[in-house]
């Protein structure tokens, strides 16, 4: 007879804004795994409302965490300390990968970004294992599963998810290894479909779901499988938007409100960290207001006070109500009217051919986008899932139903396209630009070639001083220019240190310098 015994799944959704942690209980026999009871939100002492705030603090060196969540988030209020806080860094992770990254996603470097999650992660870790598992060692009692946004895993060839779960795997050390990584996407189907929301219709199951998170919105359509209820993907659309945007637009409004002449954001340019904050509150306050009121033109009033560098104290009753709103951020939502169209026209899918769309994630709840959907789609079309905030965290707890071992999907991908069979390589477009280092020389292709010390490298330098990813060389058949991505020891030109994020040209006899590694650059 097989022993059955409990295992505990600790679920995390690191959220731009916020992240999020879930505690489910399973009774397995063998393989075979059986919940027990339903997802639990499993707070920590530094959670508040049930989510913890990703902000933190860095000592005065800048090298270490000092403080997170509402610790960190109250040093806003500190003119000096305010400098060490950092929030939002989320979006710039895999930003350096783009060509057009937005200016929300330049904040950090990528490798400031996940220096900052590796932080934040690790310090969570620590709390879970003082207070939920009473001081000891996570063992094979114990699983975790993370959520990460579903571009992550399809664009660039996937080298983002492949730096974050290297990232998660460090943080637990390198002994740990019951960890599973479930897209945001995924995590909301597996969720909806546990509390009975994907609704099976005889004549349409089509069914849109649309996660509008901090930074990020992903949209994913299928149809309703109406024997097992799983959804059986048609397609999916993503881009770089999300409800930090609001916050930003209201803080620029909050300044001008408390009159702050530009000139003193200009020399205190953290203050706009602080403001962005009193914008989210502003902005969650009045969308609750909007949503639960009849009323044609709601307004909510918050006090805000801000404390400059130079000493000065600016503080005011800032009054916000629908039109205002609309006023500040009507270009925030023709971009979001944008991204639902042309996810559509992606998908090839006509909006009345839409049985249900079910709206989830941190901004969901923003009565702009709440109302464009019920005109796009038809009100009774629409719904707002239950705390749509937690819906990800809840459903990455619940994938571990059927197996332990081996999880089938919820969504189901055809075989073409699913990216765990997928054997597709990247069609390799040689430059007439080379690296020599030593003896051996390697030929760059047409476009981007990574440099670092991470596996997931084009080109790993076996170098201590190299970080992760440690810069990027762009490459066509006239130029070849190198940029640092702020890497912790810098990069070399002719042994002049580059500065980060600042590509500079180069040319045949260039060396390139990277810790003690050199490389010759050549052209034939």
């Amino acid at each position: 007879m097989i022993k059955e015994k409990q295992q505990t799944l600790f679920a995390l959704d690191c959220g731009a804004t916020n992240w999020r942690l879930y505690r489910c209980a399973y009774q397995w026999n063998g393989t075979l795994a059986r919940l027990m009871g339903e997802p639990q939100a499993s707070p920590l002492t530094s959670f508040s409302d049930r989510k913890l705030p990703a902000v933190l603090s860095l000592n005065p060196s800048g090298a270490a965490l000092e403080g997170y969540g509402e610790s960190a988030q109250q040093l806003l209020e500190n003119e000096q300390a305010r400098e060490r806080v950092r929030e939002y860094f989320k979006p710039c992770i895999g930003a350096h990968l783009e060509k057009k990254p937005l200016p929300h996603q330049k904040r950090y470097t990528h490798a400031q970004a996940l220096q900052y999650t590796c932080f934040l992660l690790t310090a969570v870790l620590e709390q879970i294992r003082k207070e939920k598992w009473r001081g000891e060692p996570f063992d094979d009692r114990l699983w975790f599963s993370f959520a990460y946004p579903i571009h992550w895993q399809y664009d660039h060839n996937g080298v983002t998810y492949k730096e974050f779960r290297e990232l998660v795997k460090g943080c637990l050390g390198k002994d740990f290894n019951q960890i599973r990584f479930v897209a945001e996407p995924e995590g909301a189907i597996l969720s909806l479909q546990h509390s009975g929301v994907l609704e099976k219709h005889k004549d349409n199951n089509l069914t849109l779901i649309i996660d509008v998170g901090g930074s990020t919105t992903d949209i994913i359509a299928g149809e309703v499988d109406q024997k097992s209820g799983r959804l059986n993907y048609l397609g999916r659309y993503g881009e770089p938007f999300g409800g930090g945007l609001y916050d930003a637009e209201l803080a620029k409004y909050i300044a001008d409100e408390l009159n702050i002449p530009a000139s003193a954001l200009a020399d205190d340019p953290t203050a706009l960290v602080s403001l962005r904050v009193s914008g989210q509150r502003l902005k969650e306050s009045l969308s609750r207001q909007v949503l639960s009121s009849i009323q044609d033109n709601c307004v909510h009033q918050r006090t805000v006070t801000l404390v400059m560098r130079d000493g000065s104290v600016h503080r005011r009753l800032v009054t916000l109500d629908q039109a205002g709103f609309h006023r500040l951020t009507d270009h925030l939502d023709q971009d979001f009217k944008r991204l639902v169209n042309n996810s559509l026209e992606t998908i090839a899918i006509a909006p009345s051919k839409i049985h249900q769309v079910v709206l989830v994630g941190g901004g969901a709840q923003l009565f702009t986008i709440m109302n464009y959907l019920r005109e796009l789609f038809g009100e009774d079309r629409v719904l707002l899932a239950d705390n749509p905030d937690e819906v990800v965290v809840r459903g990455i707890g619940l994938e571990y139903q059927a197996s332990f071992e081996d999880t089938a999907g919820t969504i189901v991908f055809p075989p073409q396209i699913n990216p765990e069979n997928s054997t597709q390589k990247s069609v390799f477009q040689p430059s007439p630009w080379h690296l020599k280092q030593k003896e051996e020389q390697v030929q760059l292709p047409i476009g981007i070639t990574r440099l670092g010390r991470s596996q997931s490298s084009d080109l790993q330098v076996d170098d201590l001083k190299a970080s992760r990813l440690h810069a990027e060389l762009s490459a066509s058949q006239d130029t070849l220019e190198l940029a640092d991505k702020g890497s912790t020891n810098g990069t070399y030109v002719n042994d002049q240190r580059i500065k980060s994020n600042e590509p500079v040209p180069l040319k045949p006899d260039d060396v390139i310098g990277i810790g003690k590694a050199r490389f010759v650059v050549t052209k034939k």
